[in-house]
């Protein structure tokens, strides 16, 4: 799977029910060189469950914290709407991320998707009547161009992707008042779990290893916090 995540868009359409609004992809050029087309988009097996994950981790039902909705292409844009699991209450997760998204600290997804048909610049024409297409004569070509994907997963997630950007973004929100004492320790928890998700060496060196990674992440948030 391949992940694509650009430039956060969101609208919250209905606070009662957690539905918001994204654009999930557009054909800006990304960080790996690239260009996915939106009419390309296909959405066959993304359509059976049309899954609203927490940062691409699909390893157990946790990481759901809702459901897309809708999916459409929109000009150059693919744009999905989603269902925060807000009306679940042991999804504790879903309930603090739209209360994150609702605050503004939350706004980005990343779509993960498989590449059905791309072209690069080897192939001579294709590639050429895909730049005049997409008019970028001038700019900076891509280095592929994907012309069809299947869409797998939609996901939140904080850009960057990285453990700073990440605990800056819940320094902030705490600081405002929308993540309390008790939604700290949770999100301190859950960190941790992701972060040492594929540690196989016993239940017990798993449990070392998710206490120290829980308290790196709070001795840098309250790094950050002093910093603010």
């Amino acid at each position: 799977m391949i992940t694509r995540t650009i430039t956060p868009k969101s609208r919250v359409l209905d606070e009662k029910t957690g539905v918001v609004e994204y654009v999930a992809s557009d054909e800006s050029l990304d960080a790996d060189g690239e260009i996915m087309r939106a009419k390309g988009a296909r959405f066959d097996r993304f359509a059976r469950n049309a899954p609203f994950l927490d940062s691409h981790q699909y390893g157990s039902i946790e990481h759901c914290l809702g459901t897309v909705t809708d999916f459409k292409v929109d000009g150059d844009h693919v744009v999905e709407t989603v269902k925060w699991a807000v009306d679940v209450p042991e999804n504790r997760m879903a309930q603090f991320g739209f209360k994150m998204t609702q605050a503004g600290y939350l706004k980005a997804v990343s779509l993960g998707f498989a590449p059905v048909a791309a072209v690069t610049a080897s192939q001579g024409r294709l590639y050429r009547d895909q730049v005049a297409e997409l008019k970028l004569q001038g700019k900076a070509l891509p280095s592929r161009i994907i012309t069809q994907w299947q869409q797998l997963e939609l996901s939140a997630c904080i850009i960057p992707v990285n453990p700073n950007a990440l605990v800056k973004c819940y320094c902030q929100a705490y600081k405002a008042g929308v993540v309390t004492e008790e939604e700290l320790e949770i999100i301190s928890q859950e960190y941790s779990k992701r972060e040492t998700a594929d540690r196989a060496d016993g239940a017990a060196a798993v449990r070392l290893a998710q206490q120290r990674s829980q308290k790196a992440f709070l001795d840098r948030f309250e790094r950050l916090l002093r910093a603010l």
